[in-house]
């Protein structure tokens, strides 16, 4: 798993042609901790699927950077779903479990199969 902590490394991310999924958390907030907690799981069961995480007290400006990228509205805790420079869906809060981000992970590997094709 890939940490993002420079802008550049944010922008490569997003502008990449593999699809990724981002997730980004404050590690004093409690709402992160427990998405953490499934985003900790999720990237056990996730062969195959790029991901990456961005702490925004630590990188502040790659997690703000985002935001202009894809036009997604900074939350924390956050989850994208990035392809080809678009954010492809995202959710946040107490909204991330487990069951979506498996969802959005078997979308992008259909996605992966699909453009090989």
């Amino acid at each position: 798993m890939e940490e993002i902590v420079t802008i550049e490394q944010m922008d490569a991310l997003v502008r990449s042609s593999d699809p990724a999924i981002l997730f980004k958390y404050s590690p004093t907030c409690g709402i992160s901790q427990v998405a953490q907690e499934a985003w900790t799981e999720f990237t056990i069961t996730a062969p195959g699927v790029r991901l990456a995480q961005c702490d925004v007290l630590a990188a502040k400006p790659a997690a703000r950077g985002v935001v202009e990228m894809v036009g997604v509205a900074h939350q924390s805790p956050q989850v994208l779903v990035l392809s080809g420079g678009k954010c492809l869906a995202h959710t946040s809060h107490y909204s991330i479990k487990l069951k979506w981000l498996e969802e959005m992970r078997d979308r992008l590997v259909a996605l992966s199969s699909n453009a090989s094709v």
